[in-house]
């Protein structure tokens, strides 16, 4: 009798079978981990944007605006959009615009204000925009905080970005797509 060496035919192939089972159930979570990591990695670059746009602003003792759209870099102007193609920046949600923001010479962001209906607008009712304050207008300006927001599409999960009133970085909170 010999010593047999080596693998059979039959053992190759339940091994090969076995590993491609594995890599089956692995491979959706390795796709959700590079999604994540999408998003984690926009929520920071927009981070450092808005970071590095505020120190801009109080060296140079100049007005520094962030636009949310592509464009090249100026000394007062910054462009940032994300760079992946599954993130994208996320109007729908409650109290986010991205507007511009304009950072002072001093560093602090100028407050943000948007025009929506007025809820308490009458139809039935003469409008007179003359007036202090105006007497029933259909829409009214209210402030926006400084908030921003990124949205996975496939994953349908978001990062926020809360600025203080002083322009840094407050809280960045994770949380689901509106």
């Amino acid at each position: 009798m010999r010593k047999s060496q080596g693998f059979t035919l039959i053992e190759l192939m339940v091994t090969i079978a076995v590993l491609a089972i594995v890599a089956m159930i692995a491979v959706p979570s390795f796709g959700d981990l590079v999604a994540k990591r999408h998003l984690d990695t926009s929520i920071r670059e927009l981070s450092l944007v808005l970071s590095d746009t505020r120190a801009q602003a109080t060296t140079l003792r100049k007005n520094i605006t962030v636009k949310f759209e592509e464009g090249s870099n100026t000394a007062e102007t910054r462009y940032w959009v994300p760079r992946y193609n599954d993130v994208s920046l996320n109007s729908n949600a409650n109290n986010v615009d991205f507007s511009d923001l304009v950072y002072t010479s001093v560093g602090i962001p100028k407050q943000r204000t948007k025009m929506i209906p007025n809820p308490h607008y009458d139809a039935n009712q003469p409008t007179d925009l003359s007036t202090t304050p105006p007497t029933n207008p259909s829409t009214v300006e209210v402030l926006l905080p400084l908030k921003f927001e990124l949205c996975h599409d496939e994953l349908k999960q978001s990062r926020t970005i809360t600025l203080s009133m002083n322009g840094t970085v407050e809280k960045i909170e994770s949380g689901v797509c509106s």
